[in-house]
C-alpha cells in the first residue's frame, strides 16, 4: 500500500514539472525575440573606437527597452517585436560621458570639469571623438530570420587648431588658454547641442615664435536647429618669467560658426586663421628664476587686453 501511494506521489511530481515546463514555454512563446544584425561601415575613419553601445527605445507595449555592447565590426542583438527608436555611440572614451539615457529624447553627451589645473576658472574638457546613430520609429517585425542593419556612424566632434605669432616669446613661461562660448554638449537622438555650462580648455605649447593650440567640440548635426547666439571667444593667460600675467583676447566666431541647416559642413579639422601678433614686453627674471604657473591666475579681465581679428 505504501509503495503505490509513493509511486502515486512520484507520479503527480513528474507531472506537475512537465506542467511547469510547459507553462514556461508558453511564457517564453508570449515574449518571442527576433534577431538583428548590426554592421558597421567605417569608410574614411583611421582611428576606430574601443567598440559600440546600442540602446532600443521601446515605443509600443508589445516592445521592451534593449541595449547592448558591440565590437566596431557590429555584432546580433536579440530583440522582441514592435516600435522602437534607437541610438548607437561609441563607449569607453577618456572624456565624454554620458546622461539621461532612460529616454531616448534626453540621451546626451556631455564633458565635465577640468581637475588637476592650477587656475581659478572653472573649465571642461574637449571632447574626443564621438561616433553616433540615430534612428526614429523603426519597426523590428517577428522572424525566425535575422534582420541585417548597416550603418555609417557619424563623427559628431570637430577638432580646431591654430597658430599665434609672438613677439617675446621668450619672457613667458607658461600659457593657460581656454574658449568660450561653444557647444557643451550633445542631444544624440536629434543632434542639437546646448552652450557649454564653462568654458572649454585648450591645449597650447610654446613653438618657435609661436604658440601653437589645440581643442575640439561637439558639431551641430546640419539637420538640426541650434545655431550659436553669442560670440566664441578664445583667452590665453601669458605667464611671464616674473609670474606677471598677460591676457590675449581672440575673436574666433567666424572661423568656428556652422553652416546653415541646409548646408553639409563634412569637414572635421579646421585651422583657424590668426593674422595679428602678440608682443611681449621684455620683464627681468627675480632671483632664485621664478615662473611658472605657480602664481594665483585670479580673474582674466583684469589684465592687459589684446584684440586680435580673424579673417
Amino acid at each position: 500500500m505504501r509503495c503505490t501511494q509513493y509511486v502515486f506521489l512520484l507520479l503527480l511530481f513528474v507531472l506537475s514539472v512537465l506542467l511547469a515546463g510547459c507553462d514556461f514555454r508558453d511564457i517564453l512563446d508570449d515574449y518571442p525575440v527576433s534577431g538583428v544584425k548590426i554592421k558597421f561601415n567605417w569608410k574614411g575613419v583611421d582611428k576606430l573606437p574601443e567598440g559600440m553601445r546600442v540602446i532600443f527605445y521601446p515605443k509600443s507595449e508589445e516592445g521592451r527597452k534593449v541595449e547592448s555592447y558591440l565590437s566596431v565590426e557590429g555584432g546580433e542583438v536579440k530583440v522582441p517585436p514592435g516600435r522602437y527608436d534607437m541610438v548607437i555611440y561609441n563607449y569607453n572614451t577618456e572624456s565624454v560621458l554620458i546622461r539621461n539615457d532612460d529616454a531616448y529624447e534626453t540621451i546626451e553627451a556631455y564633458t565635465d570639469y577640468c581637475k588637476g589645473l592650477e587656475t581659478s576658472e572653472k573649465m571642461v574638457w574637449s571632447p574626443d571623438p564621438l561616433y553616433v546613430v540615430s534612428m526614429n520609429d523603426m519597426r523590428i517585425e517577428k522572424s525566425e530570420d535575422v534582420l541585417l542593419m548597416e550603418f555609417q556612424p557619424k563623427l559628431v566632434v570637430k577638432n580646431y587648431s591654430f597658430e599665434i605669432k609672438v613677439k617675446g616669446l621668450k619672457n613667458v613661461a607658461s600659457i593657460v588658454c581656454n574658449v568660450d562660448g561653444m557647444n557643451g554638449a550633445y542631444c544624440i537622438s536629434n543632434g542639437s547641442c546646448t552652450a557649454s555650462i564653462a568654458p572649454i580648455y585648450v591645449e597650447a605649447h610654446k613653438g618657435e615664435d609661436v604658440i601653437r593650440g589645440s581643442f575640439s567640440a561637439f558639431s551641430v548635426s546640419e539637420s538640426a536647429n541650434t545655431r550659436f547666439t553669442g560670440g566664441v571667444v578664445m583667452k590665453l593667460l601669458l605667464v611671464k618669467v616674473d609670474n606677471t600675467i598677460q591676457e590675449t583676447k581672440v575673436d574666433i566666431t567666424a572661423a568656428v560658426v556652422p553652416p546653415p541647416p541646409e548646408e553639409e559642413d563634412p569637414v572635421t579639422d579646421i585651422e583657424i586663421p590668426i593674422e595679428e601678433e602678440i608682443e611681449v614686453e621684455d620683464v627681468e627674471v627675480p632671483p632664485g628664476g621664478g615662473g611658472g604657473i605657480g602664481g594665483d591666475v585670479g580673474d582674466w579681465d583684469d589684465e592687459t587686453n589684446v584684440e586680435l581679428p580673424v579673417n
